[in-house]
This record gives C-alpha cells, sequence and structure tokens, in this order.
C-alpha cells in the first residue's frame, strides 16, 4: 500500500503539542482523582457514596461531552469547540469554590466535566488524524504519566493550604493557560488529505464494523477497573492505616515508573506484535488487582500502585494501537474518551455502593478484576478474528 507522501495540517508540530496539552487539561480532573477525593472527603466530609458519585459526576461530563464532540468534531470549527470546552471548565471549577452543598457540587462537576470532555475529545481527535497516530498517542500518554505525578505530588500539599478550594482554583488555572494554545490547532480537517480515506477504504473491505466497535467496548471494560480503582486507591491507603504522605509519595513515585511504558510498549510491538504483550499486561494487571484482596501492607501498596500504573499506560498504548491498525481514518480512535467516560463515570459510583454496603476494598478490587477480565477475553476474540480475515495486521507493530 503505497505510504503517504504528504502530512495533513495536524501533523504540524505546533498542532500536535496543542492537542497533547489540550487532552492533558480535558482529562485533569480523572488524572487528579484520587486526591481529589481524598480533598472532598477531608475538607468538606463527604461519605463513601457521596465522593464515589463525585467523582463519578465529572465522569458522566466527560461522557456526555465526548458523545456530542465526535458528531460535531468533523463539522464544527475545532478552536471552537474548544475554547467552548475551556470557557464552560473554568466556569464550572470556579464555581465549585463557592457551592459546596452535594447536590449543587454534584451537578457543577457534571458541567465541568463537559468543558473538560469538549476539550480531551477534540485533542484525541486531533492526534488520530495524524499520520503517525501510535507514536504521537504515546507522547499523550506520555505526558498525561508526567502531569499525573506532578498533580499527585502537589495536590496534598495544595489541599493542605487551601482546602478542596485550591484544588479547584489549580484547575481553573490549567484551562486558562490552555487557551493559549487553542490557535495552534487546525480549525478543519484537511480535506486534500485522501490518504486516511483511501487506507480506511481497504481495511473496511476486509474487516467487518463489528471489530472496533468490539474494541471500544473493551476500552469501557478497561475503565471500569481504571475508573474505581483509581477514584480509591487513596482512600484504600487511608483505611489500611498508611500515612497521607506516604500514600502521596508512592502514587508520585509510581507514576514516574510508567514513564519507560510507553518505550517498553513500542518495542514489545515492534517484537511480538500487539496481541501477546496486550494480553500479558491484563494478566498482570489481575494479579496485583488480587493482591490488594489480601491484607494491604506499605509494601504491598507500593507494589501494586507501581504495576498497577505501568500496567494501565501499557494497555493504554496497546489499545490504541490496535484501533489505529483497525482504521486509519481515526474516527473510532475519537470515541475512546467516550469509550472511557462511559465506565469511568460508573465505576467509581458502583465502588461507593460497594463500600456503603460494607464489601470492603475486596468487593472494589473483586469489581476491577471483572472489568480486566471481560477486556483481555474481548481482545482474544477480536484477534482470532483478525489473523482469519486480516493476518497481516493481527500482530501489526
Amino acid at each position: 500500500m503505497t505510504q503517504p507522501t504528504t502530512l495533513s495540517l495536524f501533523d504540524n508540530p505546533k498542532a500536535i503539542a496543542a492537542a497533547v496539552i489540550i487532552s492533558i487539561v480535558g482529562n485533569a480532573v480523572f488524572i487528579g482523582m484520587p486526591m481529589l477525593v481524598g480533598s472532598l472527603a477531608e475538607t468538606l466530609g463527604f461519605d463513601e457514596q457521596q465522593l464515589g458519585w463525585l467523582a463519578s459526576a465529572d465522569l458522566i461530563g466527560i461522557f456526555i461531552a465526548s458523545i456530542a464532540t465526535s458528531l460535531l468534531v468533523n463539522r464544527c470549527n475545532r478552536q471552537t469547540l474548544a475554547i467552548i470546552g475551556t470557557i464552560v471548565a473554568i466556569i464550572a471549577n470556579y464555581s465549585s469554590t463557592i457551592f459546596h452543598d452535594f447536590d449543587t457540587l454534584f451537578a457543577i462537576r457534571i458541567i465541568s466535566g463537559l468543558g473538560g470532555g469538549i476539550c480531551y475529545s477534540v485533542g484525541v481527535a486531533s492526534l488520530a488524524g495524524t499520520h503517525k497516530t501510535a507514536r504521537n498517542f504515546s507522547i499523550l500518554l506520555f505526558a498525561l504519566v508526567a502531569v499525573n505525578a506532578i498533580e499527585l505530588y502537589t495536590f496534598p500539599s495544595i489541599s493542605d493550604a487551601w482546602g478542596v478550594n485550591g484544588i479547584f482554583i489549580f484547575f481553573c488555572c490549567a484551562f486558562i493557560a490552555t487557551l493559549f494554545f487553542i490557535p495552534w490547532l487546525p480549525k478543519k480537517s484537511d480535506v486534500n488529505d485522501t490518504t486516511a480515506t483511501d487506507k480506511s477504504a481497504y481495511y473496511n473491505a476486509k474487516i467487518p464494523k463489528w471489530i472496533p466497535w468490539l474494541c471500544l467496548v473493551a476500552v469501557a471494560c478497561v475503565y471500569i477497573n481504571v475508573g474505581a480503582f483509581w477514584a480509591f486507591i487513596e482512600r484504600l491507603g487511608a483505611d489500611s492505616s498508611l500515612s497521607d504522605d506516604f500514600i502521596a509519595n508512592t502514587l508520585a513515585i509510581g507514576t514516574l515508573f510508567t514513564l519507560s511504558g510507553c518505550a517498553i510498549a513500542t518495542w514489545m510491538g515492534n517484537k511480538f506484535g500487539q496481541s501477546k504483550p496486550l494480553i500479558g499486561a491484563f494478566v498482570l494487571m489481575t494479579s496485583i488487582l488480587c493482591l490488594l484482596m489480601l491484607e494491604v501492607t506499605p509494601i504491598k501498596y507500593v507494589i501494586a500502585a507501581t504495576i498497577f500504573n505501568f500496567s494501565w499506560l501499557f494497555i493504554d498504548v496497546f489499545q490504541l494501537g490496535t484501533l489505529g491498525n483497525i482504521d486509519h481514518t481515526g474516527r473510532y480512535a475519537a470515541l475512546v474518551p467516550a469509550a472511557q467516560g462511559f465506565t469511568q463515570s460508573l465505576s467509581p459510583a458502583a465502588a461507593g455502593y460497594i463500600l456503603t454496603n460494607n464489601y470492603g476494598y475486596d468487593g472494589v478490587m473483586m469489581l476491577c478484576a471483572v472489568g480486566t477480565i471481560s477486556a483481555m477475553l474481548i481482545y482474544m476474540v477480536v484477534y482470532k478474528h483478525l489473523r482469519k480475515i486480516a493476518p497481516e495486521i493481527a500482530d501489526a507493530s
């Protein structure tokens, strides 16, 4: 197949940088969710069920915004969409510093998620429009990990000094800074770039549409695990009598180990293809969740947090790579935030229900394991069919 000889507007380095920045800031609340949940508990005194719903509120907004943006992103000015999302997020996060009763704050956090979700989806859709999608998604995930570590390390200090309002103001400042990068985004898709369309026609002739949709279902299953685990990992440490400083440092340092995940995932993908490393990562992730069903000690907490973060990034690289190999237009990759947001919005509330009904963190880890195992089984089906109908891409790097 002929390789592209011209670059699209989205391949401009400034456009890639803007898409990465907008995606990171749009997803900033979820990245810092453990510390945000902890600060909400300590500053405002919400119980586990309320914390679960508040964690879900932002994710509900991200899900709704992702669906809407996926329908609008190729029809509307992308800069305008990003500006709207940014302004909505700024207003919502500032309003969160004023209204602290549960019902009002829950509604405001949904609106905050709408703003952030628009930004996140516009950024991911723009990266999906590049020719080197795997490389650019790896850059995004690498940057997400770095910002993750910064938030986990700084948020406890911010919370100690200014309470949860300080964290909300941090989000406001991040979205304000984003406004300076939005002009770097292309306003529209490059209508002269037909390479992706030609590739898509080639693969669509061989691959039934249910396969990429099944991959998106698997993404949603993975984020049952991620949403519940990430929302309550800080609370799990506190419930196990670990100090706040130990928890914050463990989560921050643990995320730093995932910075090597992109490089290792790229190396393993080139050497072994997509399927074997991805299935192996699911097995490793499930083992860590089972470890946390036992008594949580400091060493187990460190091991689990570190390997979980590494596996999370590793799995995401291969999920995006699989979708990229199946569909080169990127329209399915643009729906990844919606797939993530759907179960991200439900799983923290489900975890809160489990804790409120005294099933403990063992029950939460069981919920996470169900999501991970389900995703693994789905990908086993996907790769089995790909090897039959399109062996040249079944284990492409």
